[in-house]
């Protein structure tokens, strides 16, 4: 249904978002 897609795609983007980030600190720290 569209709650789950909805989900799907928000979990993609926060993971999408999470590994350059955790990336970067690791490169900067």
């Amino acid at each position: 249904n569209f709650g789950s897609l909805l989900g799907l795609c928000l979990a993609s983007q926060v993971l999408t978002g999470l590994f350059p980030a955790m990336h970067y600190t690791s490169d900067i720290s």
